[in-house]
């Protein structure tokens, strides 16, 4: 098969095609000018096959090439007014509503098994950003998107883990998950004492029976045998039935008593392990570097945190706990039955493999059910955020019904998911039924010979039957929770694999600790890239003098946010050496370096709290006067002091309750309160008003009073107080100077402000 038609296929390098195909996409007048490609492997109508795929900034082109290659679809871009991918039962599609004169037409154009679910809805955000821009979105690594393969089964891997579910190290993991146990030795063995202790009571009652029947009410006494009664009558038999119930309620009274201690010290033990799981991860995942998350979306990384880790909770609090039980109990009954009985014990033992077998099959047939059941169910919820959230903007473009139709369709689906889940249910759970069902007759035919023939006491019997329910039942739960018991590993193989991910900036072993910065910076021979094979940055040099302004100018993707990136360090250069003060920032501690180099963001991030704790955030102990004094400086406090609640008004999730020119004063005032030697300004007025940019440049000026600042600006006007201005082009510096002297020199630079001023009078005259 050729290259193009490898299982990996990437969406973002285009490889050859198909010669077939090519020739095909060439009598639609598409050559050279494809930027997009993807191919799936399912036509049309759900059978394996090859499709593709192909974009140019004009055109979308759809060409199934099973043993000849044609064009299915042909469609402008701008006809297309949303792409969607959605997920199937084992397959996903990709959709567009197109526009036509009567409204919009839901259309799918694209269909592939599920492991092409990630790239699909990949290619779809592509779709959208180069019909809106015409260009691709501009992307650090593209790596999360490929379908992966384990290396030992060759299945798919998930999209969010490297840890293939068939494949998992169960007896690995469970081995690592119970060395958390290690601090809390004497709880586990407490427990374990506990449940073998309840396990050992609970046949008092079953044992007890069997001496009442052979002891106290044998068969002589049931048929009302003179010297049977008179046996009965004497005190004898009173004593040792006094002596049974009395065993029976102590044995009740000492099971309750251990279930109350087992449960407390269960959840003490199951909690403290899950608390030192839960925050060595997210200990962890706050060291990682910036590079982990740039390969995985957020929601997989919360993913790791709360439901892989709610996965062990459920483990450890249950899952463990019942599967020790059920095995304890299996155990001391076929004990119980070979030591009373071992004939009867082995016929007993007869419908056991047919309530294995089933229960197993049953199992991983329901295991896949359940995982369509949980996919729709998190559709549903992501549909349900999402039209949430932007309700204004369904609102305002009358979506009203688009929306309900869309939820009502994924509601269908996670209902018919469910209802084959639970007729699956309900078809299996009498035929289980019936089969355990079967130990009773076999109990009752064999083991009443038996007792006819005087080879086994009535009271045996007895005991048989009784426990005949506590031997199927545990057996039956015990093969369902093989399958949660896979589930719960598989979540710790994950949490672990976290937990053993180094993070690519490392601390040096011997830090230079930097308590006073003068704020020089030096960029010597730098090259960089988010992969090794797309160089960002080549041989930058870059010298800035301790209190200098420099305002870092460029087309977009030129690699401005990559040298604030670089000196952050939230990535470690490639080739060369940036230095702070003479001193490589790779051997810089940490924490002094966070400790001067603050940053202000185009799009601040604010904590749900208050103004104050948002503004404190920087130094948790600074004073109150410490922080009302970095508002003023930032002229914040005048807007602050109007709100009825002032430095308590909570501003909301991401600082919703507040404007943008609101946050971006708080922004600077915590950056103020931070007071770092090095200021990095990132498109800090690019989002707001000229009115409230006034009100930031003023803030602004008093933040970069005697700091080494690097100004990243949108407005090209608002880098003129800027010392030296550096150009970067193609990951080069293109140019160096003030503001006079690149625009004199008509360079790069001067470019970019003609561009940017006749965008100006466009907008002017339009407006």
């Amino acid at each position: 098969m050729s290259e193009s038609t490898d299982s990996t296929s990437d969406i973002s390098e285009l490889k050859a095609l198909p010669e077939a195909v090519e020739t095909a996409l060439g009598t639609v007048g598409v050559n050279g000018d494809r930027v997009l490609q993807l191919q799936t492997d399912l036509d049309s109508r759900g059978y394996y096959g090859e499709r593709y795929l192909v974009a140019t900034p004009q055109k979308l082109v759809i060409v199934e090439n099973n043993g000849s290659a044609k064009i299915e679809r042909e469609l402008p871009l701008q006809d297309i007014a949303s792409v969607e991918s959605k997920g199937l039962s084992g397959a996903s599609t990709l959709e567009i509503r197109l526009k036509t004169q009567q409204g919009e037409k839901a259309i799918e154009i694209l269909r592939g098994s599920g492991s092409k679910a990630r790239e699909l809805s990949h290619v779809a955000r592509q779709i959208e950003h180069l019909r809106d821009h015409g260009t691709l979105p501009e992307e650090r690594d593209d790596s999360k998107w490929k379908r992966r393969e384990c290396p030992k089964c060759g299945r798919a891997l998930p999209w969010d883990s490297d840890v293939c579910s068939m494949c998992v190290d169960r007896l690995g993991a469970l081995k690592r998950l119970y060395s958390y146990m290690a601090p809390y030795k004497w709880l586990a063995i407490t427990s374990m004492a506990l449940n073998i202790g309840s396990v050992a009571l609970s046949f008092v009652p079953q044992l007890a029976t069997k001496a009442l029947v052979d002891r106290v009410f044998p068969p002589a006494v049931q048929t009302g045998s003179g010297a049977a009664v008179a046996a009965a009558a004497s005190g004898e038999s009173r004593i040792i039935l006094a002596e049974l119930i009395v065993a029976i309620v102590f044995a009740a009274f000492l099971t309750a008593i251990a279930a109350i201690i087992r449960g407390r010290v269960a959840a003490r033990l199951g909690a403290s392990v899950l608390h030192d799981v839960r925050s060595q991860l997210y200990t962890h995942l706050q060291r990682l570097s910036v590079s982990y998350y740039d390969k995985r979306e957020v929601g997989a990384v919360m993913s790791r945190v709360q439901n892989d880790v709610g996965a062990l909770q459920n483990f450890l609090l249950d899952t463990a706990e019942s599967s020790i039980i059920s095995t304890l109990t299996i155990l001391c009954v076929i004990t119980i039955l070979f030591f009373n009985a071992p004939l009867l014990a082995v016929l007993v033992l007869i419908p056991v493999p047919f309530v294995v077998i089933g229960t197993q099959r049953y199992w991983r047939g329901l295991v896949k059910l359940w995982r369509r059941v949980w996919h729709q169910n998190s559709s549903l919820g992501a549909g349900l955020a999402d039209a949430l959230g932007g309700v204004r903007v369904v609102r305002a473009f009358g979506a009203e019904d688009r929306e309900v139709d869309r939820f009502s369709t994924r509601s269908a689906t996670l209902r018919d998911a469910t209802m084959n889940v639970e007729s699956r249910a309900a078809s299996f759970y009498p035929v289980m039924g019936f089969v355990m069902g079967l130990g009773f007759p076999i109990v009752w035919f064999f083991g009443g010979n038996m007792v006819l023939s005087h080879q086994m006491s009535f009271g045996t019997l007895i005991l048989f039957i009784g426990l005949l329910g506590r031997l199927y039942e545990p057996i039956q739960q015990l093969t369902r929770q093989v399958n949660a018991i896979t589930r719960s590993m598989t979540a710790a193989e994950r949490v672990f694999e976290v937990l053993d991910t180094d993070p690519e900036v490392k601390q040096a072993r011997n830090p230079v600790e930097l308590k006073e910065v003068r704020g020089e910076v030096d960029f010597e021979q730098v090259s960089f890239g988010y992969e090794k094979h797309r160089p960002v940055l080549s041989n930058v040099n870059l010298h800035v003098e301790p209190g200098e302004m420099i305002g870092l100018v460029g087309h977009s993707g030129a690699g401005k946010s990559t040298l604030i990136n670089l000196l952050l360090r939230f990535y470690d250069v490639t080739d060369g050496s940036l230095k702070i003060d003479g001193i490589d920032i790779r051997d810089i501690k940490r924490d002094d370096l966070r400790s001067h180099v603050g940053v202000v963001l185009q799009e601040s991030y604010l904590f749900h709290g208050s103004i104050y704790s948002n503004i404190a955030y920087a130094r948790p102990d600074a004073s109150p006067a410490d922080v009302i004094a970095a508002a003023r400086a930032a002229h914040a406090h005048d807007f602050i002091v109007g709100f009825p609640d002032g430095y308590d008004t909570l501003v909301g999730e991401r600082g919703t309750r507040l404007s943008g020119g609101e946050r971006q004063r708080i922004a600077i005032a915590r950056a103020i309160l931070h007071n770092p030697k090095i200021l990095i300004l990132d498109e800090a007025t690019a989002s707001v008003d000229t009115q409230t940019e006034q009100s930031i440049q003023n803030a602004l000026g008093n933040l970069t009073k005697g700091r080494t600042t690097f100004a990243i600006a949108h407005r090209l006007s608002t880098l003129r107080n800027a010392d030296r201005l550096v150009v970067v082009d193609a990951g080069k510096i293109a140019e160096i100077g003030t503001h006079d002297e690149l625009m004199e020199r008509r360079g790069v630079f001067y470019r970019l402000v003609q561009a940017q001023q006749s965008m100006n009078e466009i907008v002017h005259i339009a407006g």
